[in-house]
């Protein structure tokens, strides 16, 4: 099993992004990395945005991206609506964009409404 999410992980942007929104479409959650104190892990955007809020579709992906950090973070999930009628406004008005099922090489980053029009297409 591990060597398929490896192959699924590096996979492109693009095809990351399609396989995300086929499991958040199913489960109705997205997965992301809080540290002991409860802050999310956020990445530093070198474009546009002051940051990025990396989220994955499972627990799986999400704890292999934990598992390479120098900090420890859990995974934790939350549901499809909290995510993007409270999480997404706040990281919003902050600055950030999300950055969907990223890896070492590329992500895809969207904003919330083009997350809301994605999953609305499903």
């Amino acid at each position: 099993m591990k060597l398929i999410k490896r192959f699924i992980l590096n996979r492109p942007a693009e095809k990351r992004l399609a396989y995300f929104y086929g499991m958040v479409a199913t489960d109705e959650q997205v997965w992301l990395l809080r540290d002991e104190n409860g802050d999310l892990l956020c990445l530093e955007d070198d474009g546009e945005y002051a940051f990025l809020l990396p989220v994955w579709p499972s627990r799986s992906f999400a704890e292999m991206k934990a598992a390479n950090l120098d900090e420890s973070y859990e995974a934790f999930n939350i549901p499809i609506s909290s995510f993007l009628d409270d999480l997404l406004v706040d990281i919003e008005n902050d600055g950030g964009a999300t950055a969907v099922f990223p890896n070492e090489n590329d992500t895809t980053i969207q904003k919330r409404d083009e997350i809301k029009e994605m999953i609305s297409n499903l």
